[in-house]
């Protein structure tokens, strides 16, 4: 029987909204995804650009190494900013390297396709429902060119687009049931709405026809509504907050649950189009935070701050397990686990894991050294300015921006201090651009820079937390625990609130050994932000060092189910649970530890001091 796979994004999907939503029975084919298969959060790597985190998930890599490191680039041609090309990726995405292996695809409404190779599959690039003519004209020319890889797709798939005006008032009143109330020449929400179901609709429409007729391994289609709707409607979902008007909150409050509600019966519709022998697998490659994020205050400037590090993964299929769980899931782990479900190696240059978890079997892991060939593959270097245009410099400057945060993510500091020289060079005001240098210059080691740029950078910053903090970690680095430590309790009598103030806080607590304030401001940090693993591993360290290893072994757990790579919360979990006096599962946590991180040599000695431990209870109990 032939084996087929169907990957479904659904662009800022989360589930703190879509579990009530499951629980009133309004998606009921979500729900059937959810009961017969896996389930689990699914974390993104850094930056949180929509178009750099699903080439992650297409890829296996990150964006310093894949190259799509902003949604819009310059076109010289047409001396307009563009959606981002195929040309800009560095690496192959996954329906690549299936073409490799005479798999067949069909791929719709991925970013960074426009322009794709023909020998790729069938490909329809994210530029499909842009519209080619006025409002009004019809029938609307055909697609730009390079919206298919190959060019006989528009013979069906051109009058398969939707525009703006077939989006009727009789869809409309399902997401604003009071629409007519809204004066449209000063409100253009209504307006803005269609825009972005024409988008969804048109690569349902395109990927259910070309899952109809043509033959296929792996199909992939990515619905980017759910993102912007989100980003601009829940705010005025339930309950109402103080500053939203409440006639807007009448009008509006039912658009992100309609919006799911749609979007499940497209999910409906694909699954029953893929065949029940089909494993299908749902994900979203960020979330979305509370809608009263973020509180002023530091940092400026950022266009994601809307989006949550936690997106959603749900898969079903004859193979894989029911009513399961994922554990520390990853947007880079997609393509390795697709790959072995195909039974095809993966690169040893992705950085992901395989979901074996998944699995009813534990599958055959095979390696390749990489699926990349020496010309695709390149050296790696920063974006560099194109054109003179202010539009387009200004992409480019957050393209660097989006580049430098991927490589501090990775710990690729001397590739990252270059780019983010230049930019605080040329934007001296921009206290993101200052405080990244600032903690490169600083983690290198490189304190008299360090110094210099903090200088600067607290011109920039309101007075209080904002200020106390750098100056608190400039002191540690210069190994001046005593105002380092004055530093940090006068920032805590500020009552910090900002997600990102409390992890930097965290940090240097955790540094100056001061537990009880530690796990105090760890569990206010939740309150908040109760899916950061790294507010957990701090929870967990302070609650082990103030003789609490329960809590620690609770804490670190969670730190695992949300980041399973996180070498630090397997150490600490082990420890947690030699306190506790259960040796056996504290030799699996180290032997897990280890699998992270085989050349710990601290893991290492007190993995073998647990060996022995072991061995002697277990003699004793004989």
């Amino acid at each position: 029987m032939q084996k087929k796979f169907l990957l479904i994004g659904w662009d800022a999907a989360d589930w703190k909204i879509l579990n009530p939503l499951m629980d009133a029975g309004e998606l009921p084919a979500l729900n059937q995804l959810v009961e017969t298969g896996v389930v689990g959060e699914l974390m993104a790597c850094q930056p949180l650009n929509t178009a750099a985190l699903w080439t992650s998930v297409a890829t296996g890599k990150r964006p310093w190494r894949h190259g799509i490191i902003h949604s819009r680039e310059w076109d010289a041609q047409d001396q307009q900013l563009v959606p981002t090309n195929r040309h800009a990726r560095r690496v192959c995405a996954l329906w690549e390297i299936l073409a490799r292996a005479d798999k067949r695809s069909l791929v719709v409404g991925w970013p960074a396709t426009h322009g794709s190779a023909e020998n790729a599959g069938m490909i329809v690039s994210d530029r499909y429902s842009e519209p080619t003519a006025a409002p009004g004209v019809k029938p609307w020319p055909p697609a730009s060119p390079g919206t298919y890889n190959q060019n006989f797709l528009a013979n069906a798939l051109d009058s398969m687009r939707v525009s703006p005006e077939t989006i009727g008032a009789d869809l409309i009143s399902q997401y604003i049931p009071q629409w007519k109330r809204v004066d449209q020449k000063r409100d253009r929400r209504i307006g803005q709405l269609r825009v972005l179901l024409t988008a969804d609709f048109s690569h349902h429409a395109a990927i259910l026809h070309l899952m109809q007729t043509c033959e296929w391994d792996f199909a992939t289609v990515r619905l980017p509504a759910p993102g912007h709707i989100s980003r601009w409607f829940l705010p005025f979902s339930a309950p109402r907050r103080a500053w939203i008007n409440e006639n807007d909150f009448d009008l509006y409050q039912d658009v992100v649950r309609m919006e799911y509600r749609i979007l499940d019966r497209m999910l409906g519709a694909l699954l029953q189009t893929a065949g029940r022998n089909t494993t299908a697998m749902l994900i979203s490659a960020h979330g979305v935070r509370s809608p009263d994020f973020p509180p002023a205050g530091f940092p400026q400037n950022d266009a994601d701050a809307w989006k949550s590090p936690v997106g959603i993964i749900t898969a079903s299929g004859p193979e894989l397990v029911q009513d399961g769980l994922l554990h520390g899931a990853s947007v880079l782990d997609v393509v390795p686990t697709i790959l072995t479900w195909f039974g095809l190696p993966i690169g040893d240059d992705m950085e992901g894991r395989v979901w074996v978890e998944a699995f009813q079997d534990p599958p055959a892991i095979q390696r390749v050294a990489s699926w990349e060939t020496e010309a695709s593959s390149g050296d790696i270097a920063p974006p560099v300015a194109q054109s003179g245009v202010p539009a387009a410099l200004a992409v480019q400057r957050e393209a660097q921006w989006n580049f430098t945060q991927s490589c501090l993510e990775s710990a690729q500091l001397a590739v990252a201090l270059p780019v983010l020289e230049d930019l605080f060079a040329s934007f001296p005001e921009r206290n993101d651009f200052a405080n990244a240098l600032f903690h490169c210059q600083l983690n290198l080691g490189r304190l008299t820079d360090a110094e210099a740029t903090l200088e600067v950078l607290l011109e920039t910053l309101p007075p209080g937390v904002f200020s106390l903090l750098p100056r608190a970690e400039l002191a540690l680095a210069k190994r001046d625990v005593r105002q380092a430590r004055q530093l940090v309790y006068e920032a805590i009598q500020t009552n910090p609130t900002h997600p990102l103030i409390l992890r930097q806080m965290g940090l240097l607590l955790l540094r100056l050994r001061e537990w009880q304030p530690l796990a105090e401001l760890a569990r206010a940090a939740l309150k908040t932000e109760e899916r950061d693993p790294m507010v957990w591993l701090g929870l967990a360290e302070a609650s082990l060092r103030l003789g609490q290893p329960d809590e620690a072994e609770a804490a670190a757990r969670r730190a695992i189910q949300l980041k399973y790579f996180l070498p630090d919360a397997h150490f600490i979990l082990a420890r947690a649970l030699v306190a506790q006096n259960k040796w056996e599962q504290a030799r699996e946590a180290m032997s897990a530890m280890l699998k992270l991180q085989p050349d710990n040599r601290a893991a290492a000695g007190y993995n073998r001091r647990l060996a022995s431990s072991t061995d002697a209870r277990a003699k004793f109990n004989e």
